[in-house]
């Protein structure tokens, strides 16, 4: 395999087109754990009103932008909300510091002892005009429109009833991130992600920056127009019990001009404990969500299941 399979969401509201749709969903799911998402629904001028704000806050001075960092979140853990700069995160101990810098969101919530659950210390637009307010809009479609759909469509290839997810999902959890590639050398480092699933939105570039590893070999996943790169979490490998993978990638960007991508991180609810579909086990998506965390910011040692990347 040499390039992503492409399925179309919409094809799934279409009784005639569902059942083919769902065995290519299948398949895409469990040979790479990758693949485009096409006929989304979500409104394109959105989207690059979002890329064009973001942009606009990571050309603000380092000094105006570490306002927003770690140190200021009142979510726990603190690291899941807000800016990180440059070389600020590891998503792979031997691939070294990431050169990117980030800004992190998620459900804008009321104070909570729960994890990832809460607030964020966001600009205002005197600082970073439209940034907040996109970036919510965004998150709004992608999350209203994107992921119960999407959901839909994982349980009926898994041979499950469409709204078996939903239970799971009634108030889900989200790490939003918006992410700055400078030009000429930029990168994030070999990670798996731990979510049950990633929708990201990516910028066009003069050659592919994101790799996937597949079957043996990295490939490139180069932008689509029109299209979305979902990408599965640990969590639904787990949930499946390795029927379906977690797909190991990176970012190797070296293109003059910068890039922008926007990965959404989508969590059941925070407090849930699912069991898996062949072998009972019971997964707690608070303790991986935690233990991932700790791995990141703590052990140093990568995201996911980065220490099984050589």
């Amino acid at each position: 395999m040499n390039t992503l399979p492409i399925i179309s969401l919409a094809a799934f509201d279409q009784p005639d087109h569902a059942p083919a749709e769902a065995q290519k969903l299948f398949d895409a799911c469990k040979e790479c754990g990758f693949f485009y998402l096409q006929d989304h629904g979500v409104d394109p001028a959105l989207i690059q009103r979002t890329m064009a704000a973001s942009r606009t806050f990571f050309c603000l001075p380092e000094a105006v932008k570490g306002r927003y960092g770690h140190a200021v979140q009142t979510v726990y853990p603190p690291a899941s909300r807000g800016f990180i700069p440059m070389y600020g995160e590891i998503l792979h101990k031997e691939d070294g510091a990431d050169a990117k810098e980030l800004f992190d969101l998620g459900f804008e919530r009321p104070a909570s002892d729960k994890p990832f659950t809460g607030s964020t210390v966001l600009p205002n637009e005197a600082v970073a005009p439209d940034f907040a307010y996109s970036q919510l809009a965004l998150q709004e479609a992608i999350m209203g429109q994107v992921t119960p759909k999407l959901l839909h469509a994982l349980a009926r290839a898994l041979g499950q009833d469409p709204t078996y997810f939903d239970p799971y999902f009634v108030d889900p959890t989200l790490i939003q991130r918006v992410i700055h590639y400078p030009g000429s050398y930029s990168s994030a480092g070999r990670h798996t992600d731990t979510g049950i699933f990633t929708v990201l939105i990516q910028e066009q570039t003069v050659a592919p920056s994101l790799h996937v590893y597949s079957q043996g070999a990295w490939i490139p996943a180069p932008y689509i127009e029109g299209t979305f790169v979902i990408n599965l979490g640990d969590m639904l490998q787990y949930w499946t019990d390795g029927l379906f993978v977690s797909t190991p990638h990176q970012v190797t960007h070296r293109a003059a001009s910068s890039r922008v991508s926007m990965p959404f991180f989508v969590f059941p609810n925070i407090d849930t404990v699912f069991t898996s579909l062949a072998s009972g086990k019971k997964v707690s998506v608070q303790e991986v969500m935690l233990k991932n965390f700790e791995s990141i910011w703590v052990a140093g040692t990568g995201s996911g299941r980065a220490q099984e990347l050589n």
